[in-house]
């Protein structure tokens, strides 16, 4: 009894290997040739120059606009500037003490007026009257300066209060009237003596209350 045939085993031939050796070297050929992905860019910029993250922050939509569709840019403080005196605010004072003048001065910025007078004297009566007794007249005056009267009593009663006594030595007051505008706040001061014009006394009065600022 003859046996039966088996299949014959294949074998692979070298000459295969040939053969597929220049598919494969044309394949990574190709593979060589595709664009490589880029590198990841860091995300520190170079000093001087900002990252490009941080320049879609500055131009986002967390800016503030102007109204006109623009990113409103920032800005920095400018410097704060050295501290001026008060402003003197226009109110109307009333006459008063020197001491409440004084007091008042630091507080609102106006000047003060010492009108240096006598009861005796027909000049001061004349500037009370026509100047500070007179309704626009006397609304600027008292708008302009803070008022303050000192009278001299030297000749009805003999002397004088130690205030009216120390306040003419200090402005040498030595005739009536004598009108003083001057500034606490400045400590700077403007003298005239005696009475000849309204206008041009209550011109005065205006110019020296600004100067003395």
């Amino acid at each position: 009894m003859s046996e039966a045939p088996t299949p014959s085993t294949r074998c692979f031939s070298p000459w295969w290997a040939l053969l597929l050796l220049p598919i494969g070297l044309g394949v990574g050929w190709l593979a060589g040739q595709m664009p490589a992905p880029a590198p990841a860019v860091p995300a520190t910029a170079p000093p001087g120059q900002q990252s490009p993250a941080a320049e879609r922050e500055r131009f986002s939509g967390r800016a503030s606009t102007n109204g006109r569709g623009f990113a409103a840019q920032s800005t920095a403080s400018a410097p704060a500037e050295a501290e001026k005196p008060a402003e003197p605010r226009s109110e109307y004072s009333q006459w008063t003490t020197y001491a409440s003048a004084v007091e008042q001065s630091r507080s609102n910025g106006k000047p003060i007026l010492i009108d240096f007078n006598a009861d005796w004297c027909g000049p001061c009566q004349r500037l009370k009257r026509e100047v500070f007794e007179d309704g626009a007249r006397a609304q600027i005056v008292q708008t302009a300066v803070i008022p303050v009267s000192i009278v001299d009593r030297q000749r009805e009663e003999g002397r004088n209060s130690r205030e009216a006594e120390d306040l003419q030595r200090r402005y040498q007051v030595d005739a009536f009237p004598t009108l003083v505008v001057f500034s606490p706040q400045s400590g700077r001061m403007s003298t005239t003596k005696g009475f000849g014009d309204a206008e041009a006394t209550l011109t005065w009065i205006s110019q020296a209350a600004r100067s003395v600022r």
